[in-house]
Order: structure tokens, then C-alpha cells, then sequence
């Protein structure tokens, strides 16, 4: 067997003679070839691979699937465009019919699909998503929706769009129609970056584009297989034997096809948690029984200590073993490496070992870790642990914002009322009041769930306020010694602006009054203005900008969003039949 070295030692000889007759090119290629593709017996497989299902396996169907499709925004006001593209015209029109607009059956009969697409109150777009790995029927997923190019759409701005279908987005392009099923329903609020300044034409192009929270409810499940690399029939038997070993449920969790497929299953214990499921299957070691197990798990905790190696996915690796290599982690709670330990804990508490919740407490505490608002995080996923509450609940008068805010999250997530007040807005968001002696923060929500949260249950607006939205939208004044604040809204289609509403100053009651439909109540008020969620935070943050509301306005970050499409299963066509 020649090594690599000695390869390179050949091909350095064959090189210098190449120069001679003008081969230089070909020796460059030759060592980078060599260098590129190394023999499979030099391949080092990382430790976090290396004896499990990631190892001998990929998942078919385990990434984010993108979906894309077409729909109408309406509730536009003048903002919207009459262009449609021949071709979308067509299918709109179709998807309109099938959806009853027009029909006298459906008491649509004097709105037509023509009328539709041709008033400034409308705005044809393109819609994507992405479908996690596992997601459920039913599931609800976050959209993004944009004007077409080349359109005089000014912004999506309090607009809705109308229920569409959402298919697999082959190669990067959606198709009106097909060629495929549709795998999500799409409908819903189009929520825009509220920090846009219209005046500026650099805002005024990404005012054309919008998310809708929560706004694709997925149709179709998605079939989740491990498929190996090489066919083997004992390798697929012993991955089917452990996985259901470690999971195991009433219903078989893998169910081997073929040398080369093995078919999963969701148990119902990670229902809600389906993606970290398939994170442990894969990180599931095949090598079982007592010695091997505790060699296994033996060499990770060598490797924890280690710089530079990828702790969250060796503490997987752990995870994925089981409550037996419970002694060998704890054994880590108290290693020098700050990763090491924390990981470990982490481990641990997953694992069902109480004691571990003491290092993630202490990590919790530490200001400006790089570990502080994962451990936060990981204490809201632990309800039953009480001991972490304190904590939690400490941390709402942070000097951080963002501390603050992940300390809500976690309380939120474990269900706290101690300092958590809900009310439920009947615009479609929820309202928390948080108890907090810090400096007012209004925090709000772009993903998932739509919800804005106060810090400060008293929160107040300044005596003399005039706020007046760019658009016109919505009027809120009060002068000095008035005890009452005024608002009122202009109707973007009519142009009619409604009956003064009078409360108090409490930021709460504002953002009630501005959120909620516009029904008369059981005493035969008007219950609110009418505002969507989108719009009310943006009232909130340019109120917040200009001192009527003494808060400072934190918005929920994204992820990126190149990653999560980039995530999409590139084996085989999961929205192709099976044959």
C-alpha cells in the first residue's frame, strides 16, 4: 500500500520531469487530485460520527423541504397593482373558482375573479416556506411572501393573503398548478419589517415583501427514511434493532424495507420535539451492550475536553446512549472546559439526572458567557425542574434586553404564571404582561406565534402624545392634564375613518384597543380598530422611537434564512409518488 507521503513523493519526481517537457499543469492537477481524494483507509471520521447511524447512513427526507407558490394579498388600500402575468392570471383565476369567488352559492357572486386582480387593493405574489423534517399534518410553518418584479405594488403592508397552495419548489422555481400536490395551505397576515422608513427608496423596494406567521398549515406528511450508502442486510436489521431498542413505543419506530431502507417513525413522547427525534436517531452508536457502550461513551467524554471539537454534537452522541452513561457524564459537570461541563449537564439533565441542573443554573447566571442564553434556553425545555425557576425569573431585570427576553421565553415555554399575565387579543395575538423592575422593554414576535410582550405591567405612554402613522393609518393624541387618550383609524379602502376610541394611558389598553376586531361587544360598543398584528407593532415601535412610549422595542430575531432552504433533502423527489 502506498501512503499519501510516498504518492506525493512520486508525483513530485513525475513533476519535476513534466517541467522539463512542459507538463507543469498536469503535476499541479496530480497533487491536488491526491490531496482532494485520499485512499477510504486515510479517511478520519470525526468522533461524533464515527460507530453511529451517521456514519453508515443519510436521511431521505431529514432536511427542510422549500415550497413556493402563488396567491393574492388583499387589504392593500392603494398600495397594491393591476399587473398579472398572463400565465398567473390564468391559474388565479381557476384557484378563485374552485374557492367559490363569484358563485351565488357562496354569496360571492358580486365579487369576480377578474375585479379581483384588478383593483389597487390587491397584489399578486409569490409565497415560500419550508416543511421541517417530520412535521406532522396539521403543522403550522412561517411564510414569506413578495410582490412580483416588474409591478407597481408599493407595499404588503395590513395586507392578507387569500388561501393558496404551496408546492415543492423544484430547482428553485415554483410553477402555477404543478407539476405536483401541494403539500401546504397558505393564508394569513402579512407581517412587515416594522423598522422601514417608506421615504427611503431602499425600504421602499423591501416594503413589497412581508412573513405570514404561522401561516402554512401542512397537508401532507412527509415519508422520513434512513437510507444507507452501501445496501447491506445486516447493517439495516442491526440499525432497525437499535433505533426501536432506544425508542421504544407501541408502534414499530423503524421498520426496515430492503438491504437499504429503513422507515421511521415518530413516537409520541417527540411529537412536539420530532426534530431533535431524528437528531438522536442519527447520533444513535450501533455498537451495544455494557463494555461497548461504556467504551464508546468513554472516548467522548475524552474528546469533550479536547479544543476545537463540536460539543453539541458529541453531547448528542451521549443523549442518543441513554440514562446508562450517566456516570461517565457526571463526571464532567466539573471539568475546566467550560464547554465540556456545560455540555455534559445538559446531557445529563435531558438524561433524567437532577443534579445536572445546578451547573446549567450556574451557567445561567454567568454574565457575558457564550454559554449564557443556551443555558437559559435549556432551562424553559425542563418544566418539571423547579429549581430553575428562581432563576429564570431573576433574570427579568437584566441589564440586557436580550437576556430579559430569553429569560420570558423560557418561563413562557414551562408554562409560568407566576410572572407571566396572558390576555388573548381577538385580532389573532396574544398580549403577556411581564412583571419587571428594570426599564420598560416591549418585545415582539416574528415566528411561529404571534405575541407582543411588555416588560412592566404598568407600562404608560407620556402624558402629551401625538402619534400619526405616515399612512394616515391611525391617530393617538392626548394633551397634558387629559386624562383620556384618543384614537382612531382611516379605513385604507374607503378612505372613512372611524369613531374616536378614549382609554387610558396603560400601553396594555393601547395595544388591546388597536388589535382587537372591530365587533360591537355585548353592551353594543365597538370592541377595536381593527389593526393586524404587523400594524400594531409597528405603531408601537415608531412610538417607541419618538418617546411617547418610554420603552425600548426589541424584535424578534430571524434565522437565516439562506441556511434553512439551503437544509432542503437533495435524495430523490419526496413529493414523487412511491412506486
Amino acid at each position: 500500500m502506498i501512503s499519501i507521503k510516498t504518492a506525493r513523493g512520486l508525483i513530485a519526481i513525475m513533476g519535476a520531469a513534466c517541467v522539463l517537457s512542459g507538463c507543469a499543469e498536469i503535476r499541479d492537477r496530480q497533487v491536488k487530485q491526491a490531496e482532494r481524494n485520499p485512499r477510504p483507509d486515510q479517511i478520519v471520521i470525526p468522533p461524533h460520527i464515527a460507530g453511529t447511524v451517521a456514519q453508515y447512513a443519510g436521511l431521505f427526507g431529514g432536511g427542510d423541504m422549500p415550497l413556493q407558490g402563488y396567491g393574492l394579498v388583499v387589504g392593500l388600500g392603494k398600495n397594491g397593482s393591476r399587473e398579472v402575468p398572463p400565465h398567473l392570471e390564468k391559474y388565479l383565476k381557476k384557484e378563485f373558482a374552485k374557492a367559490g369567488v363569484g358563485s351565488w352559492r357562496k354569496g360571492t357572486e358580486a365579487v369576480s375573479a377578474t375585479r379581483l386582480l384588478q383593483d389597487l387593493d390587491t397584489a399578486v405574489v409569490l409565497v415560500g416556506g419550508a416543511i421541517p423534517p417530520g412535521a406532522p399534518v396539521g403543522s403550522k410553518i412561517d411564510l414569506y411572501v413578495t410582490a412580483l418584479p416588474n409591478t407597481q405594488t408599493n407595499s404588503l403592508a395590513g395586507g392578507v393573503l387569500m388561501p393558496a397552495d404551496l408546492r415543492m419548489a423544484w430547482r428553485g422555481a415554483a410553477r402555477p398548478g404543478g407539476p405536483t400536490f401541494a403539500w401546504a395551505k397558505a393564508a394569513g397576515e402579512v407581517f412587515v419589517n416594522p423598522f422601514l422608513d417608506v421615504s427611503k427608496p431602499g425600504d421602499l423596494a423591501r416594503a413589497r415583501a412581508g412573513r405570514i406567521i404561522g401561516g402554512g398549515k401542512v397537508v401532507r406528511s412527509r415519508l422520513i427514511r434512513i437510507q444507507l450508502r452501501k445496501p447491506a442486510y445486516a447493517r439495516c436489521d442491526l440499525i432497525q434493532r437499535r433505533i426501536n431498542a432506544r425508542f421504544p413505543s407501541r408502534r414499530k419506530v423503524a421498520n426496515a424495507k430492503n438491504s437499504s431502507t429503513i422507515e421511521l417513525s415518530i413516537p409520541a413522547d417527540y411529537r412536539n420535539d420530532y426534530e431533535h427525534f431524528l437528531k438522536l436517531v442519527m447520533h444513535l452508536p450501533l455498537a451495544s451492550g455494557g463494555a461497548a457502550t461504556e467504551a464508546h461513551a468513554r472516548k467522548i467524554a475524552t474528546h469533550m475536553e479536547l479544543p476545537g471539537v463540536d460539543h453539541e454534537n458529541l453531547a448528542l452522541v451521549w443523549e442518543a446512549m441513554g440514562r446508562g452513561i450517566l456516570p461517565i457524564v457526571r463526571g464532567l459537570y466539573t471539568s475546566k472546559n467550560n464547554h465540556a461541563s456545560y455540555y455534559s449537564a445538559r446531557t445529563g439533565l435531558r438524561l433524567g439526572d437532577s443534579g445536572a441542573i445546578f451547573v446549567l443554573i450556574r451557567f445561567a447566571k454567568q454574565a457575558n458567557s457564550p454559554l449564557q442564553l443556551e443555558a437559559i434556553h435549556e432551562l424553559g425545555r425542563h418544566p418539571s425542574r423547579l429549581r430553575g425557576v428562581p432563576v429564570l425569573r431573576e433574570l427579568l431585570d437584566d441589564e440586557n434586553e436580550l437576556i430579559r427576553v430569553a429569560a420570558y421565553e423560557a418561563l413562557a415555554r414551562r408554562g409560568d404564571t407566576g410572572k407571566i399575565y396572558r390576555i388573548r387579543v381577538s385580532g389573532g395575538f396574544t398580549l403577556d404582561l411581564v412583571d419587571s423592575k428594570r426599564g420598560y422593554v416591549i418585545y415582539a414576535t416574528q415566528m411561529k406565534v404571534k405575541r407582543i410582550v411588555l416588560f412592566g405591567r404598568d407600562m404608560s405612554l407620556r402624558q402629551e402624545v401625538f402619534y400619526n402613522a405616515p399612512d394616515d393609518l391611525v391617530t393617538i393624541s392626548s394633551t397634558r392634564g387629559q386624562k383620556r387618550l384618543v384614537a382612531y383609524r382611516k379605513v385604507p379602502a374607503s378612505g372613512k375613518v372611524s369613531e374616536p376610541f378614549r382609554m387610558d394611558h396603560y400601553v396594555r389598553t393601547l395595544v388591546e384597543t388597536l388589535g382587537s376586531r372591530p365587533e360591537r361587544t355585548i353592551e353594543g360598543k365597538i370592541a377595536g380598530l381593527g389593526l393586524t398584528y404587523g400594524q400594531v407593532i409597528t405603531v408601537l415601535s415608531q412610538m417607541c422611537k419618538e418617546g411617547d412610549i418610554p420603552a425600548k422595542f426589541v424584535l424578534q430575531q430571524l434565522p437565516d434564512v439562506q441556511k434553512m432552504f439551503g437544509k432542503a433533502s437533495s435524495i430523490g423527489r419526496p413529493d414523487m409518488p412511491d412506486r
